[in-house]
């Protein structure tokens, strides 16, 4: 596995994980709970996104 690419995911993930309280939604699971297609699914996410 890419741990590049796993750290940009869950980074991702913990990043919006801290907004949805402030967006009224349930909190989330934790990044080490999500099934592995959640993760992969948010891994990709990175794989698009700009580079600042």
């Amino acid at each position: 596995m890419n741990m590049e690419r796993e750290s940009a995911g869950r980074a991702l993930y913990e990043e919006r994980l801290k907004m949805l309280p402030g967006l009224m939604m349930p909190q989330a699971p934790a990044w080490d709970e999500l099934a592995e297609d959640v993760k992969e699914r948010w891994r990709g996410y990175t794989d698009q996104r700009p580079v600042d």
